[in-house]
């Protein structure tokens, strides 16, 4: 059935003028471990190419694991965002002190915060190693030392910590599905109790929470996204532009 479906996109990517590289493509099994474990093996084959499965793939920037724990993805930037952050380090003494942030923003949390919607349920201790290098290019920016206390320093930068700005992120993105600045696909997902049933409730306001049967739904941007929301005060959730919530929002996080 597989091999079937794969007939029928290469011939819609032929209608449609478009070329796919078997050399490129990657079979990736996601599912819970337990079950994958349980899977006969598969025979993919793609314009006469077999297809070799994988437990990691890159796709646009980002690592996905067949868990979607994405270890991978954290290990691979954090690799790549100390090296930034040493070569930063190594010149700033010929900088001025306004480069220097700007430098950050550009060569290490563009990358560190990149899709951040998609990977932003991974584990505790990944969020912690994101957490370790924004301390450390607060460190390089304002000159102190490795003991130094590091949240006064941050909040003299003006910058959120990983965990506020994850929320941020998942917040703006939800104020989008909620006022159609969305996809169809995604704003569908998130409904208020009224639109469930006719009981009035005192939380008539917030989304409703879909029902999670496995801890893996809880991750899920349907279940995070909402419950982020229900969380944002409702005076800032009126907000009549993307962009008074997006700065009501900052100021709440900042003050908090």
């Amino acid at each position: 059935m597989l091999n079937d479906d794969l007939r029928g996109t290469i011939k819609w990517c032929c209608r449609n003028s478009l070329l796919i590289n078997p050399d490129k493509t990657k079979l990736l099994v996601i599912g819970v471990l337990q079950l994958t474990k349980t899977l006969s093996p598969l025979s993919v084959t793609l314009m006469g190419k077999i297809i070799e499965p994988v437990t990691t793939a890159k796709d646009l920037g980002v690592y996905i694991d067949n868990s979607l724990n994405y270890h991978d993805h954290i290990n691979k930037i954090s690799s790549s965002s100390i090296y930034e952050l040493i070569m930063i380090n190594r010149i700033k003494y010929l900088l001025d002190k306004e480069t220097i942030p700007l430098l950050m923003h550009s060569f290490v949390f563009n990358k560190l915060l990149y899709c951040s919607l998609v990977w932003s349920s991974t584990s505790n201790k990944n969020i912690k190693k994101l957490q370790f290098l924004q301390n450390f290019a607060a460190r390089i920016v304002l000159g102190l030392k490795k003991y130094d206390h590091i949240s006064e320093g941050l909040r003299s930068l003006g910058w959120l910590d990983i965990n506020h700005k994850l929320k941020f992120n998942a917040c703006v993105m939800m104020c989008k599905c909620l006022n159609e600045g969305a996809s169809t696909y995604l704003s569908q997902k998130f409904k208020k109790p009224s639109q469930i049933h006719s009981r009035t409730t005192r939380n008539c306001n917030n989304l409703a929470l879909i029902k999670c049967r496995l801890a893996t739904d809880k991750r899920s941007f349907s279940f995070r996204g909402a419950k982020a929301w229900n969380k944002v005060p409702k005076s800032i959730r009126d907000a009549t532009s993307l962009n008074d919530f997006k700065r009501n929002l900052m100021k709440l996080f900042k003050e908090t």
